[in-house]
């Protein structure tokens, strides 16, 4: 791979900001300003590199679902309570954290397709199943 891509970067830097959320009024104004800009920063570093998922080897998407798979996990646990918050004092940072959360989803569900080493042939297998059922290719079911 050209460069070196760690998506478990990008998902760490939102993950303490997560963690340390609390639903205080007296450091909401100045957490909420700090959270939303690097929960919104690192769901744009992870949107920039679907582009590079394209050069990433049946091998290197396995390693970085080794990697991301129990912060995955604590993710999990984030979404579930942020979801859950009703106060409309929260719902810009409700709006941003699912956002980045949906990211992640989309993110490690390329990467499992990626590690999936039968993919490429599961993505082909409509168009080839179509094209054993010609009857110029009966012949071959002789052999």
């Amino acid at each position: 791979m050209v460069q070196n891509v760690t998506f478990s970067n990008s998902i760490l830097e939102s993950l303490g900001v997560l963690s340390s959320f609390n639903i205080s009024e007296t450091i909401w104004e100045k957490y909420e300003m700090f959270a939303i800009a690097k929960i919104k920063e690192s769901t744009i570093k992870l949107r920039g590199t679907q582009f590079y998922l394209k050069d990433l080897t049946h091998t290197q998407a396995s390693k970085e679902l080794l990697t991301i798979g129990p912060i995955l996990q604590v993710l999990s646990k984030f979404k579930t309570i942020i979801e859950q918050i009703e106060n409309r004092e929260y719902k810009e940072f409700k709006m941003v954290a699912l956002e980045f959360f949906n990211t992640v989803d989309f993110l490690v569900s390329n990467i499992q397709e990626i590690a999936d080493i039968h993919s490429s042939y599961k993505l082909s297998e409509n168009v080839l199943s179509i094209d054993w059922d010609k009857e110029e290719d009966e012949h071959w079911n002789n052999y």
